[in-house]
């Protein structure tokens, strides 16, 4: 009987990518820590990290990890009372770590810690990150920031917690989201992602601590024709229509709507708004409040241009282009 034939072309290595990959060479202990802790031992590890010796901790700080991000994924995936008690002993290891100088904004599976816990709701862990460890909301241009991780699993808790401690790096982060979809090709935009799922609540969370404006992207997302087939703007239409009940018409500019207005929209209105406001012989002319009632009749996209490139960059010919996005 004849063996199968074997090739004899050589096989190349598999490569892993993820936590494996960057923890494959870790000494025996702490790959007993990720063992540990990714079948929920909390307590074990937490006995493991306070018993190491100095030059052992060395080697979690030479690689910038401390499995607390592990740790979050291991304890969300209980539930009730469990959970309670795992996340207790997820702040007592938190609180080692950082006594010990480990980095506990880590990573897994591409999510940092904060993230993580932004995204699973662990209120005391997340205030634990944000005021004890002075964690970023994000550590890579190529992941999502905490913000969107709390909008995309519904957490308004945590939202409002990052948003009312990390205030202006909250508005930062928003801000960059734009530009960083464009340079990556991820498009974590916190906004749309509330909008797509009808989250009123996080809209809201967003427009008090002024981190919610429509982006050109977004508008461009929202109204190209394949979403205007799906009427995925009737999703914003109606976050509207709940934000502001009292006014009829959420499709035309009202200085309350102001921020749900495109980029280029908003920057025109500002330079006409200026313009009109600053000229001396204007406000002899014609008063404030008339101008307002002449911008209530612009619509949205009226000053977006019919080329995406140049939207958020018009010139002086592609602002007279009207009604683009309707």
């Amino acid at each position: 009987m004849s063996s199968t034939r074997r090739s004899s072309r050589r096989q190349a290595p598999i490569k892993t990518t993820g936590p494996l990959s960057q923890w494959r060479h870790l000494s025996n202990s702490w790959r007993q820590q990720y063992i540990d802790f990714g079948h929920g031992r909390i307590s074990r590890c937490t006995t493991r990290l306070t018993e190491a010796t100095d030059l052992q901790r060395n080697e979690l700080r030479s690689l910038g990890i401390s499995f607390v991000a592990l740790a979050i994924s291991s304890a969300a995936s209980v539930s009730g009372r469990s959970r309670v008690q795992k996340e207790q002993d997820l702040k007592r290891y938190i609180t080692v770590a950082i006594q010990l100088g480990l980095p506990v904004n880590d990573n897994h599976n591409g999510e940092c810690a904060v993230s993580m816990a932004a995204y699973h709701g662990m209120s005391e862990i997340l205030i634990q990150l944000l005021d004890d460890a002075a964690c970023p909301l994000r550590t890579s241009s190529f992941q999502q920031n905490a913000i969107f991780a709390a909008i995309r699993n519904g957490q308004h808790v945590t939202l409002e917690i990052i948003l009312s401690k990390r205030t202006a790096e909250a508005i930062r982060a928003v801000s960059e989201e734009e530009a960083t979809a464009e340079r990556t090709g991820k498009y974590f935009l916190s906004l749309q992602e509330a909008i797509m799922k009808g989250d009123f609540l996080s809209v809201q969370l967003l427009l008090r601590f002024h981190c919610a404006s429509m982006s050109d992207l977004l508008a461009k997302i929202l109204y190209q024709p394949i979403n205007r087939r799906l009427k995925h703007y009737k999703k914003f239409e109606r976050i509207l229509h709940h934000l502001y009940p009292t006014i009829p018409n959420i499709k035309h500019w009202r200085k309350e709507l102001h921020w749900s207005f495109p980029a280029t929209d908003r920057e025109v209105i500002n330079w006409l708004w200026h313009l009109m406001l600053h000229h001396p012989s204007n406000s002899k002319i014609i008063p404030s409040e008339i101008w307002l009632r002449v911008f209530s009749f612009f619509g949205r996209g009226w000053f977006a241009c019919r080329r995406y490139g140049e939207v958020g960059r018009a010139s002086a010919a592609d602002v007279l282009q009207r009604n683009i996005l309707e």
